[in-house]
Parts: C-alpha cells; sequence; structure tokens
C-alpha cells in the first residue's frame, strides 16, 4: 500500500532516505533550502514544493532530516498550523529528548503525532536500507509509519514514550565518539612506539579492543587516503553537547564526556568542523607526526 508522504531536510541521511521511500512508490513531496538537493530528489520521482507547510498538505506522514533542535522546532511549528489532524511527524533528526517531549504535546494538541526516530548507521546504512531507528512516542502512530519506516531500516525499535529515541540516539554518538578518542589514542601510542599500524589493526580487530569504528568504520574513513565525511565532526560536537546538557539534567557526573567533547572542541578549533568525525584522531595525528593510513589504503 502506497502513501503520500513529505520530506524535510536532503542531507546525507535525508536524501538516501528519501531514495527509498520513492523507490518503493511512495507519493514523497520535498522541500530543503539546498535546491540541488531538491532538484536531485525530483529527478528520482520525489514533488518538490514551497515549504514545509506544503509538504504536509495532505501527507501521511512528515520525515524530518534536520540538523538542530531550533530548525527542527521552526519546522514543526510551521507544520502544525497545517489542517491535517492525523498527520504523524517522524523526526528523525538528533535533538534533545527535551524538545522532543515538547513537540510532542504540540502535536496532540493539534489533532497529530510526533515522534522522536533518530537514526544510526550513517550514509553506508542509509544507502544500503540498513539503518537503525530508535522511536519514542505514542505506540498507535509508531505501528502506522513501520511499513513507511522499513523501506529504508534494518532494525526498528520503540524505545519507550516521547524523548526516548534521542536519550538513547544521544547515548549511542557519546559512546561512539568516546571510542574513536580511544582508538585514536591507543593506535597512535602503538606506531610512536615502533608497532606496524597494520599489525596493530589486525590484532586488536581480533581482540577485545575491537568495535564496529575499528572494524568496519574507520577502514572507510580514517584509515584511508582521502578520509571522506560521512559525518561531520561539527556535528558530534553538537550531540555531545546536547548529550551533556540532558545528563546534566540528571545530576549525573559525566567526566568521560566532557574531555571527549573538548577534544572535538580543539578539531573545530583547527579547522576539522566539516571533516568527518574521526578527524578528532588527528589530535595524536599532530603529536605523533605519524598518519594513520593503512596500507591497504595507499594510493
Amino acid at each position: 500500500m502506497t502513501s503520500t508522504v513529505g520530506f524535510v531536510g536532503l542531507g546525507n541521511i535525508g536524501s538516501r532516505v528519501l531514495a527509498h521511500l520513492v523507490k518503493a512508490g511512495h507519493d514523497v513531496a520535498v522541500y530543503d533550502l539546498n535546491t540541488a538537493a531538491v532538484d536531485a530528489a525530483v529527478a528520482l520521482g520525489a514533488r518538490s514544493v514551497a515549504s514545509p507547510g506544503a509538504a504536509a498538505q495532505k501527507a501521511d506522514a512528515v520525515f524530518l532530516s534536520l540538523p538542530t533542535p531550533e530548525i527542527v522546532d521552526g519546522v514543526v511549528t510551521e507544520i502544525l498550523e497545517q489542517d491535517n489532524q492525523d498527520l504523524i511527524i517522524v523526526d528523525h533528526s538528533t535533538i534533545d529528548p527535551d524538545t522532543s517531549r515538547r513537540l510532542a504535546q504540540e502535536a496532540l494538541a493539534a489533532g497529530a503525532s510526533f515522534l522522536d526516530a533518530p537514526v544510526s548507521g550513517g550514509v553506508q546504512g542509509a544507502e544500503a536500507g540498513t539503518l537503525a531507528v530508535m522511536l519514542g512516542g505514542d505506540e498507535a502512530a509508531v505501528k502506522k509509519v513501520i511499513p513507511l519506516i522499513e523501506t529504508y531500516a534494518g532494525n526498528i525499535f520503540h524505545v519507550g514514550p516521547s524523548g526516548s529515541g534521542q536519550a538513547i540516539k544521544l547515548a549511542n554518538n557519546q559512546i561512539t565518539a568516546t571510542n574513536i578518542v580511544a582508538l585514536g589514542e591507543g593506535l597512535s601510542a602503538a606506531v610512536a612506539a615502533g608497532v606496524d599500524l597494520d599489525t596493530a589493526v589486525a590484532v586488536l580487530t581480533k581482540s577485545s579492543a575491537n568495535s564496529n569504528v575499528l572494524s568496519n568504520y574507520f577502514p572507510k574513513t580514517l584509515f584511508t587516503e582521502e578520509r571522506p565525511t560521512g559525518f561531520a565532526l561539527d556535528f558530534m560536537h553538537k550531540d555531545l553537547g546536547l548529550f551533556l546538557n540532558s545528563a546534566g539534567k540528571t545530576k549525573l557526573p559525566v567526566p568521560v564526556t566532557s574531555l571527549v567533547r573538548d577534544l572535538f572542541s580543539i578539531g573545530q578549533r583547527d579547522g576539522r568542523g566539516g571533516k568527518d568525525f574521526t578527524s578528532v584522531v588527528e589530535f595524536y595525528e599532530d603529536f605523533t607526526g605519524i598518519r594513520l593510513q593503512t596500507k591497504g589504503n595507499d594510493k
């Protein structure tokens, strides 16, 4: 069964998720400030509309993939001004739990539903249609949109009430960022001590220090000559700030995250904000003078 849906935000993740919805035969109305991204979506079979509000008109659901809580807030406010009582807003952005809870209440008051639905899996997962989606919100609304989400997700979790999806996503990103920093420090220390990087990687991927970052993500980003950007350092810096703010409200000490976020702040200072978030490791390369590029990625 096909649906009419809106999609607002055609960045690295949104543009690829949109492609799966169109391929599945859904009627998709798209909006983004980036006209080139809109043109690319139209070329795939989507419809261009003039505003986020227009994307919501006559839609069963509207999907958002936006960079900051403030932008999500503004877009949702505009969408809720439309007369669409049963609309479900599915927010794939990474924002704070409090904003998600407030927007869910505002949507309910307007006769709509708002689900926080951050994703994990990056550009590769979005392209392959294997994203993990963490849904927070009303169970009935979740059940209605799952058939749409299944077109681009490999794992779908309803993790609890509004805000729960964002809480687990921020924890996911905090753990991932910490893993990246720890790997950068450990690998840099090993190669500085004379161990061949390829040997160190081969051993660690078969040892207790292995992780998805080391065995899957680093070989496509940090260990390459090009170091392509899948998820910008600026965005991870933002997410770590959201994690710190959210955790601070629970009075939980978070010394590890505070240190890790400081290293991402250094990355921003050194002009790496637009590079992939694994470039935070270049902090250690600056000290050793040794680039963490494996021989299999030499050109």
